[in-house]
C-alpha cells in the first residue's frame, strides 16, 4: 500500500461551477448610462400616474441600485423626462384626444344616420307599391296585414290522449 498524500495548500483546488444561467455582468458607467437613457424614453410613453419618472422606479426597472443612478449623475436626465411625460400627459392633451374620438365618433353616428334613413325609405317604398298594388286589384291594404286567425287546436295532434 502506497500512502495517500496530504494536499498542500499551494496546490490548484478547481472551484465549483455554478449551475443554472450564468450572471449578467452588473451595469457600470456608459452600459447603465445608455440603459438608463432607454429606460426613460420608453417610459416617456407611459402616464405618470401609473409609471411616475423618479429615481426608484428607473432603478427598479433597469436593475441597479438608486446609488449607482446618482454616483452617474442621471438626476438632471430624470428630471427632463419626468417633465416631458407630464408635458405630453397633461390634461388638456387628454382633453384634445377625448375631443378627437368623439368628433369621429359623430360622423360614424352621422353615416349610419344615413344608412338607416335609406332602408327606411325603402321600406316606405315598398309598402306604398303594395297599398297600390292592392287597390289595382280591389282589395283593401289594411286586409292584406289583419292578423292572422288563431289556430284550430283541437284539429291538431297535440291533443292530450287520456291513458286507459
Amino acid at each position: 500500500m502506497t500512502p495517500t498524500k496530504a494536499k498542500t495548500s499551494n496546490s490548484i483546488v478547481p472551484k465549483k461551477r455554478r449551475r443554472g444561467r450564468p450572471r449578467r455582468r452588473p451595469l457600470r458607467s456608459e452600459r447603465l448610462i445608455k440603459a438608463a437613457r432607454i429606460a426613460l424614453a420608453e417610459m416617456v410613453t407611459l402616464t405618470p400616474q401609473s409609471h411616475p419618472i423618479n429615481v426608484s422606479t428607473l432603478a427598479k426597472r433597469i436593475g441597479v441600485t438608486r446609488q449607482a443612478i446618482y454616483n452617474n449623475q442621471l438626476l438632471e436626465e430624470i428630471r427632463k423626462h419626468a417633465d416631458l411625460q407630464r408635458q405630453m400627459h397633461s390634461v388638456e392633451n387628454e382633453r384634445s384626444s377625448l375631443r378627437r374620438p368623439l368628433e369621429q365618433r359623430l360622423v360614424l353616428l352621422e353615416a349610419e344616420n344615413k344608412e338607416l334613413r335609406g332602408k327606411i325609405d325603402g321600406w316606405i317604398q315598398r309598402w306604398v307599391e303594395v297599398e297600390y298594388n292592392a287597390r289595382m286589384h280591389g282589395l283593401d291594404a289594411d286586409l292584406l296585414f289583419a292578423p292572422m286567425p288563431l289556430p284550430l287546436r283541437k284539429t291538431l295532434a297535440f291533443k292530450k290522449s287520456k291513458k286507459t
